[in-house]
């Protein structure tokens, strides 16, 4: 069974109070990630000026491709050999080539972390679902603007039976 570990968003622009909270967790994973050699892939916001995702869903500009904002947190920052996938959407699948890059490196099972809970990490899950991965999201090493939103998501994940356990747990079985 291929293992990897997929980091949502965790880019400058996209950074709130909770999600700082969860970086030393996050990177506690991608260090036992390395080290097993098991793939890292950071799936980062990659939005232009005019995007219209912004007018649709009434937020602010941030995670413009090659702005200072669009990069990931200096405390986490990729490796040689990390993927980097940008994605334009929610999900890290929809309109990418995440899962094909995920099937050709024989990788059926997945441990999701990062931002937001209920909105991109969700999505991402979601997805990695419907295309027939294995999926582990560490309640721990998540976080959403609320926590009640942080929670109805993991409600939802709960309800389609993806595996929960802390990161310390998802660590050691990666």
């Amino acid at each position: 069974m291929g293992k990897a570990l997929i980091v949502v968003d965790m880019q400058k622009d996209n950074m709130f109070r909770e999600a700082y909270s969860i970086v030393p967790k996050i990177r506690r994973l991608i260090s036992e990630a390395r080290r097993r050699r098991i793939p890292v892939v950071y799936a980062c916001d990659t939005r232009h000026p005019e995007d219209l995702l912004f007018k649709r869903i009434g937020m602010k500009p941030h995670a413009i491709k090659g702005t200072e904002g669009w990069k990931i947190i200096e405390e986490l920052k990729p490796e040689e050999g990390d993927l980097i996938i940008e994605k334009r959407m929610l999900s890290a699948f929809f309109g990418t080539s995440l899962d094909s890059i995920l099937r050709e490196k024989n990788v059926d099972s997945l441990v999701i972390v990062g931002i937001a809970t209920d909105v991109c990490l969700l999505k991402t899950a979601l997805d990695a679902f419907e295309l027939g991965y294995e999926v582990t999201v560490p309640p721990d090493g998540c976080a959403a603007l609320t926590r009640e939103r942080h929670e109805a998501a993991l409600k939802i994940l709960e309800a389609l039976k993806v595996r929960m356990v802390p990161v310390e747990e998802a660590a050691s079985n990666l």
